[in-house]
């Protein structure tokens, strides 16, 4: 019944002049699948062998032709290539990102020159439960902390809520032993004798966020973490699209600096104080992370380079 439908849907997507006699047939994958298992993309159609092409993108953004676009690094092409009699099929490669990146895609088949554009489905990679890790932190990766810090309300992103953030931000402030406060209006990034995390419009932009220790006499009388507000946030629990900085993992990151962690480790290295983050990359457990550039994967992981972490000490 699915397949008939899909069918359907298939003819009533095709553009005005199209061949109506060239279906495009949707026959795998199903909407889900675990991360590492095997994936094909399947398509009955009577259509030529090499003029099947596969689309997936991290985003369902569709152009006038009705295909799935994005910026460049967020969708990939493949041709499929037959298999049976009337079934062409792309069988993914082991070490594409498809199959190794956890994460929400959306696909569609298409006839070269984009006269046949068969209709948008998704995906979802799914990282398996035992995978998701979100105890403690300490003492793998770390020491646990003491201080307390108050949400910043000032130079508040759009696009992330302020519930979410207190939930986030209670979350992993719990995992490396600190404690939130109340919001106040105080800004982040200021000394101004009150410890805040929260979001600025002064940090770099190659930065994606800066957690600053006053100190006075040897002594921290203030810790504030600034996240750049102008950076493009995905506040989950969702992972982040290809064009996305996760909000968790800088958070973890950071407020791992406030709870006393002051070294950076290398970008790729299985820690919270990596050194840079990339767009569509995360680390939020020791098995439930992502760094796209790190291991040789042939698609493209992120649509810009990684952008800086950066703690700093100030003395008074």
């Amino acid at each position: 019944m699915r397949s008939s439908l899909v069918a359907v849907f298939a003819l009533l997507a095709l553009p005005s002049g199209a061949s109506a006699q060239v279906p495009l047939d949707y026959a795998a994958p199903t909407a889900s699948t675990a991360r590492g298992a095997p994936l094909t993309f399947a398509i009955r159609t009577p259509a030529a062998a090499g003029t099947v092409v596969v689309r997936v993108s991290g985003s369902d953004a569709v152009g006038p032709d009705g295909l799935l676009t994005g910026a460049t690094g967020t969708w990939l092409d493949e041709t499929a290539t037959p298999a049976l009699d009337g079934l062409q099929v792309w069988r993914v490669p082991a070490d594409s990102v498809l199959r190794r990146r956890p994460g929400h895609y959306y696909w569609q088949a298409y006839l070269t020159g984009g006269d046949v554009v068969g209709p948008v489905q998704e995906l979802s990679v799914r990282l398996p439960y035992a995978d998701r890790g979100r105890g403690k932190l300490y003492p793998k990766f770390g020491q646990r902390g003491v201080r307390q810090f108050h949400l910043s309300s000032a130079a508040f992103p759009a696009e992330v809520s302020r519930e979410r953030f207190r939930a986030l931000a209670r979350t992993t402030a719990t995992r490396w032993s600190l404690k939130t406060l109340r919001w106040t209006s105080a800004p982040a990034g200021v000394q101004d004798g009150v410890s805040v995390a929260g979001f600025s419009t002064a940090v770099a932009r190659d930065v994606l966020g800066v957690q600053t220790d006053y100190v006075r006499d040897g002594r921290v009388v203030e810790s504030d973490l600034a996240l750049n507000a102008r950076e493009h946030w995905a506040e989950g629990p969702d992972y982040p699209a290809l064009d996305q900085v996760d909000l968790e993992s800088v958070l973890l990151h950071e407020l791992g600096h406030m709870a006393g962690n002051k070294k950076h480790r290398a970008q790729c290295a299985n820690s919270p104080l990596m050194e840079a983050l990339g767009a569509g990359e995360w680390w939020r457990g020791p098995r439930d992370k992502w760094f796209g550039s790190c291991d040789g994967v042939a698609a493209a992981a992120s649509v810009r380079p990684a952008r800086r972490l950066v703690r700093r000490v100030v003395r008074l």
